[in-house]
């Protein structure tokens, strides 16, 4: 092709005019930085620069390259097209497509009364990019899963700390907790053997029947619990490593369930053999165990759920009198708060990775994780667990943040009323233009069949 087959015809905004001629203007940003005694200077890149587009051409009464009528009526067209807002295309005869703007004064139209139907433009356009700001963000999974870490390790240092420092009874001062010898292990063995069964009921809780078919992929209806399902396969977890078929998923509860009881077993060994030497042990056997039981809970919902429960555990009181009942007490505290602690670090795992249906639905999650936090956060405060309190703060401060950025992408739930009762199918397409999110009607809605939809009820908003 020559030179002249390649042009293309040139208009702005869909009016077409003829070039004459034209100039561009490419470079770069750059900030030159000038030193006392140094000849050359250090020219800093700032990125590309502007580009600055101009041209001269004309318009002609029923031109026989592009036509276009009056003359009068292309000068007015393109005044109305370099003066509407925003940037426009620009076809370049050389350049192609190139989206623009005019500046104040970047259209200038010449006109002579001896050049009769002919007038002389010349133009000035600006590159125009879209309305994109810098940013950064950190990934709130990665953060909330360090600070779990952080957690992890804060807790076992208060608990090695709580169970070896130097503790004033008030009947003299005792060198370390566990010196006090089988009543102090007594109380620590029970309180152990107290987390283990709650989490041995967690486990078959999370691995019944129902909980394991809301797991199968595939499409169940209303059966299929549809909060299960949205967190399960919008959750950060692989679905494809998932069995799919309810004898897998049986198969696996029973190992999951098998792991958790072997994880109990070594922790109640670990709490049978504290002594000053091995109090390090527990820590590490008590986040076995929260471990297995998270393994255990493949859908989020069920690890928010369970591990709530297991985040609030309290033993019954010591009733023994004296400086022995006064060093039980403390080992007491010391184990539970270690327990409730390892739950919180689960529990902020599966709230991070939980899909709510909802706004409201991710701020219920957001109020239930931070009233479970707030409260280790008092105690840890109040009995000097300086590194456990700062651990929780921060990791409340992540929670928090990533939960609201979840939320603030979601809809809102909303009252709906309809003059009678329809059928979901029909109910979705009304509401939502969309038939195939009739489940989804089905599910926040629960009508005594789906063909006869409540004409009340509380739905996503959109």
């Amino acid at each position: 092709m020559s030179w002249f087959d390649e042009l293309r015809p040139a208009s702005f905004r869909g009016v077409p005019f003829a070039v004459l001629g034209g100039e561009g203007r490419f470079g770069r940003r750059v900030a030159v930085h000038e030193y006392p005694g140094k000849d050359r200077p250090y020219v800093e890149d700032l990125g590309r620069s502007t580009r600055r587009i101009g041209l001269v051409g004309f318009l002609v009464e029923d031109s026989l390259v592009y036509g276009g009528g009056s003359v009068m009526g292309q000068r007015d067209r393109m005044i109305a097209a370099v003066e509407q807002a925003g940037p426009g295309i620009l076809v370049h005869p050389t350049l192609g497509e190139l989206r623009v703007s005019v500046p104040d004064g970047g259209l200038g139209v010449s006109e002579r009364w001896d050049q009769g139907r002919y007038f002389e433009l010349s133009f000035s356009f600006i590159e125009s990019g879209e309305r994109v700001f810098p940013s950064s963000t950190v990934s709130n999974t990665s953060l909330v899963g360090s600070l779990i870490d952080a957690l992890g390790l804060s807790a076992a240092a208060d608990f090695v700390s709580s169970m070896t420092r130097m503790v004033n009874l008030g009947l003299g001062i005792v060198r370390g907790v566990v010196s006090l010898g089988n009543a102090v292990v007594a109380q620590v063995v029970a309180v152990s053997a107290g987390f283990q069964v709650e989490a041995g009921q967690a486990a078959r809780d999370a691995t019944n029947l129902a909980n394991l078919a809301s797991l199968l992929t595939g499409n169940f209806g209303r059966y299929q619990n549809a909060n299960v399902a949205s967190a399960y396969s919008k959750s950060r977890s692989s679905v494809s490593a998932t069995p799919t078929t309810i004898t897998a998923l049986t198969a696996q509860g029973a190992q999951g369930r098998a792991a958790v009881t072997q994880a109990g077993v070594d922790l109640m060994s670990a709490a049978a053999g504290l002594d000053g030497s091995t109090v390090a042990a527990l820590p590490a056997a008590a986040q076995g165990v929260t471990s297995s039981l998270a393994s255990v809970a493949l859908n989020p919902g069920d690890g928010v759920r369970l591990f709530t429960g297991l985040a609030v555990f309290q033993p019954d009181a010591v009733s023994v009198p004296g400086q022995t009942g006064a060093a039980m007490a403390i080992a007491q505290d010391a184990t539970a708060s270690l327990f409730r602690r390892c739950a919180i670090g689960e529990l902020a795992r599966a709230a991070i990775a939980y899909a709510p249906s909802s706004h409201d639905d991710a701020d219920a999650v957001r109020d239930q994780v931070t009233a479970v936090l707030d409260s280790e956060i008092l105690h840890a405060g109040d009995i000097g667990d300086d590194q456990t309190f700062l651990a929780l703060r921060e990791l409340r401060q992540a929670l928090v943040a990533a939960l609201s950025t979840i939320a603030g992408g979601l809809s809102a739930i909303q009252d709906f009323r309809l003059p009678g009762s329809s059928p979901a199918l029909a109910v979705a397409q009304r509401l939502y233009q969309d038939a195939t999110r009739a489940d989804e009607l089905v599910a926040e809605a629960v009508p005594i069949h789906p063909a006869f939809m409540p004409t009340r009820f509380r739905a996503l908003a959109r």
